[in-house]
């Protein structure tokens, strides 16, 4: 009996665990992913000579946020909640339909700037696998493959990439010196202050 007891608290342990993992992975991407993609929505504005579109930033930022809710929530309550499940499975949907309304938005004249909106939306776009691949899948058998199976999101390299195509000169004054501002961060500003910007 002892021994059971001890058997199922250290598997409850473990299951905390990994839900407190993939529900950290999961934040850390959107931390990157949905500033990402206001990046480019700025960047088609200053190149366009606009104003950004701020019904797409709020809905960006709005799904992101019900994304990360629903995924703490589903954490808790694990795969007996079927419906946490497919809420959360629809908040992802939402949310690549974010980047693809972004990518439609961010149509501009320059060539240069246009191949830099391409790639960083491509980049960004593979942040919704990044995403789906953490996210456990809701009946319990898959679940404990999918804990297992999935390597971790490196957002550092994420962010390495994003910021090296995001300040490759374009040619239009505006929007190189807009992106040289719009850097993804990893630290707080306080990291990066006390560091004197070793880390970024």
């Amino acid at each position: 009996m002892r021994k059971t007891l001890v058997a199922s608290l250290s598997l409850a342990m473990f299951c905390a665990a990994c839900s407190a993992t993939w529900v950290s992975t999961l934040d850390s991407i959107l931390v990157a992913a949905a500033p990402a993609l206001i990046d480019i929505l700025q960047i088609a504005a200053v190149a366009n000579g606009q104003p950004m579109n701020t019904n797409l930033e709020a809905k960006i930022n709005a799904d992101a946020t019900v994304i990360k809710t629903l995924a703490a929530d589903f954490a808790k309550a694990s795969s007996l909640a079927p419906g946490v499940c497919s809420q959360l499975q629809a908040a992802v949907s939402a949310y690549q339909s974010d980047q693809q309304a972004v990518l439609q938005a961010a149509q501009v004249s320059d060539p240069n700037t246009q191949t830099k909106i391409t790639l960083l939306a491509n980049l960004v776009a593979g942040t919704v696998n990044a995403i789906r691949a953490v996210i456990p899948f809701c009946d319990d058998a898959a679940s404990s493959r999918n804990l297992k199976a999935q390597p971790p999101y490196s957002i550092s390299t994420f962010a390495a990439l994003y910021n090296s195509i995001l300040v490759a000169p374009t040619g239009n004054p505006a929007v190189d010196a807009a992106t040289q501002k719009l850097k993804l961060h990893q630290h707080s500003k306080l990291v990066r202050s006390v560091t004197f910007g070793r880390l970024q």
